[in-house]
């Protein structure tokens, strides 16, 4: 018997999409590994329960249990495996989103994703925002990992989420 399962995870255009939320919630440049956790967690929410958190984000926690109905129905590999699978799509989303000029090429060329002036088309936007919109809490979330958390050091982002290896990084 075989099973066609669709992954988002692995889909470069839903990577594009994800990364569109990102982007239509956050106007300041972000470090792009910091933008793939985010965007990590924007995808499996369920997920937030493992994280390493300061004790006035614990509360964050209870997405865990708010968006379990978002865990997919069978075995998934481990998060830092499932992570490392996902960078090809996340790469190939902040190139995309670069060659048609809504992130500054240069700024990706430097480590950074920045949004442009340049507006997606407005179905993207409008289906983003109203997703985003969906979910405040989760997207609250995302605001405090990009704005109260540094992403290296060993009490980074990489090691908090234990989804990168932050043991070698230059603080």
């Amino acid at each position: 018997m075989s099973q066609l399962i669709f992954q988002p995870a692995l889909d470069p255009f839903h990577a594009i999409f994800r990364v569109a939320r990102i982007l239509g919630h956050f106007d300041e440049p972000i470090v792009q590994d910091k933008v793939r956790i985010m965007d990590f967690y924007l995808l499996f929410p369920f997920r937030i329960r493992t994280m390493r958190l300061m004790p006035r984000h614990q509360k964050f926690k209870r997405l865990s249990i708010i968006y379990a109905s978002l865990t997919p129905y069978g075995e998934q590999p481990e998060p830092p495996l499932l992570f490392g699978r996902m960078e090809p799509m996340q790469l190939a989303a902040f190139e995309t989103l670069a060659s048609k000029f809504y992130i500054n090429p240069s700024a990706l060329a430097s480590g950074l994703v920045q949004k442009t002036e340049r507006d997606l088309p407005s179905e993207v936007a409008e289906r983003a925002s109203a997703l985003n919109e969906a979910q405040p809490d989760l997207m609250e979330f995302l605001g405090v990992l990009a704005s109260e958390y540094d992403l290296t050091g060993e009490n980074g982002l990489k090691a908090r989420s234990g989804l990168m290896e932050y043991r070698y990084d230059a603080v």
